[in-house]
């Protein structure tokens, strides 16, 4: 990964503070520029609750098999649907004190409507959405 100078990071500040909040079973979803995402990565890597863990998407999905700590996923929205049915599958089962961070560079509610993204799997990804597009967050 890419190493930045911390006055370099551009990112929303309620990111960093969900981020560093004690809540680590409070997924959320980012929207971001594809340039964005090592300035993202290091943010959560920094604030997010250890271990952090990096899956890069589109790929083989890796899914720890202890549920805590931070998981990163980049890509979200190149997820195949077997992936997106194992990791809807993975995150109803024995929650542990696990946050997931998904990243994505498109916005994933066509996605849905068209049925190429799970429904159920983006209402557990994306309790807290931040648009860091627009630099608006939603909620």
């Amino acid at each position: 990964m890419q190493q930045l100078a911390r006055n370099e990071v551009d990112t929303h500040p309620l990111l960093i503070l969900w981020l560093a909040s004690q809540r680590p079973r409070q997924h959320f979803l980012l929207r971001c520029e594809q340039d964005r995402f090592d300035a993202v990565a290091e943010q959560v890597t920094m604030f997010g609750v250890p271990p952090v863990r990096l899956s890069r998407l589109p790929g083989c999905l890796q899914l720890p098999p202890d549920k805590r700590g931070t998981l990163l996923l980049n890509d979200v929205a190149a997820l195949a649907l077997e992936d997106q049915i194992a990791l809807y599958d993975w995150l109803g089962t024995d929650a542990g004190d696990l946050r997931v961070v998904s990243v994505t560079t498109s916005s994933l509610a066509p996605l849905v409507a068209r049925g190429a993204f799970l429904e159920g799997l983006f209402h557990r990804l994306g309790a807290v959405q931040f648009d860091l597009t627009s630099q608006e967050c939603a909620r």
